[in-house]
């Protein structure tokens, strides 16, 4: 067990870069133990996504406390056959944990700042169970070690680093943009963040204009579901703040957003200039179809 301010230092200095993976409700939580470190993920959230170095924060610790006991029965080989019938929400559970434990692609930590029963027995399997070898024999090295976290060398990224894993989350966002709009802010955030880390500023402008473009066009769909595009103050002033964005898009070089936040503003236009199709003519059509790529 950790003290949350204790990983907090470590992920801030040595292990600046680290991903934290936690349980997606758990996240903000996570952060304010951590003292706001950035890239803490939901579990789910983070599903086709790989990181260099993972820690697993309080997935023990979090389990349901009615979950507990079997959770321990199930690792130290105690599980009776009906297993499964009594307690089928593990099996969910040990998908959840597996998708954390391959997002990881060189070092993988688990850490708990609070004591489990789950916990404990997880720890104490880890550490006494061997792997076989090739030829079935059973390896003198247990899964997992112990490990002092005081001790635990630099791990800091590179600005290479920093930068592709700012680009993998820019590239995850843009692919949540229609399924999970919270989910794609906070990707896009992250990116700004690595992009900042890696002192690569043109692209943190991008990722910048790219999450305001995209806030402001979830604005006006909420708008128009709720009739509050029908407010002609409305019309006004989210057509000035739409053209200013577009000239960010613009002078980023991100026609594709521009010409997605293009469509959503049509809308707004036909309601102000109902005789004109100007958007359409010496905009939108001016901008990359769907198969243009940067």
């Amino acid at each position: 067990m950790a003290e949350p301010q204790t990983i907090g230092k470590l992920v801030a200095e040595k292990m600046n870069g680290t991903v934290i993976l936690t349980h997606d409700d758990n996240v903000e939580q996570c952060k304010k133990k951590l003292g706001g470190y950035e890239l803490v993920y939901g579990i789910r959230a983070a599903k086709g996504l790989e990181f260099k170095s993972v820690i697993v924060l309080d997935f023990f610790s979090s389990l349901p406390n009615d979950l507990q006991k079997p959770w321990r029965e199930m690792l130290l080989g105690r599980a009776t056959d009906d297993f499964s019938i009594k307690h089928p929400e593990v099996e969910g559970q040990l998908k959840l944990l597996y998708t954390a434990v391959t997002r990881c692609i060189e070092r993988l930590f688990f850490a708990e700042t609070l004591s489990s029963i789950s916990g404990d027995a997880f720890v104490r399997w880890m550490t006494t169970t061997s792997l076989k070898t090739p030829d079935g024999a059973l390896s003198t090295r247990a899964i997992a070690t112990m490990n002092n976290i005081t001790n635990i060398e630099n791990m800091a990224m590179t600005q290479d680093e920093w930068l592709a894993s700012g680009i993998s989350n820019a590239e995850a966002a843009e692919a949540e943009e229609s399924n999970n709009e919270s989910s794609a802010k906070s990707l896009l955030e992250k990116a700004i963040y690595c992009f900042k880390q890696a002192e690569h500023d043109d692209f943190a402008n991008k990722a910048k204009a790219q999450l305001e473009s995209f806030t402001f066009r979830c604005k006006i769909l909420t708008a128009r579901r709720t009739g509050t595009s029908e407010d002609a103050n409305y019309h006004k002033d989210t057509e000035i703040e739409g053209s200013e964005i577009m000239a960010k898009l613009i002078q980023e070089s991100l026609l594709l957003e521009a010409r997605g936040l293009g469509k959503d503003l049509q809308y707004l236009t036909k309601k102000i200039y109902s005789s004109s199709d100007f958007m359409q003519k010496f905009l939108i059509q001016k901008l990359p179809g769907e198969e243009y790529s940067y």
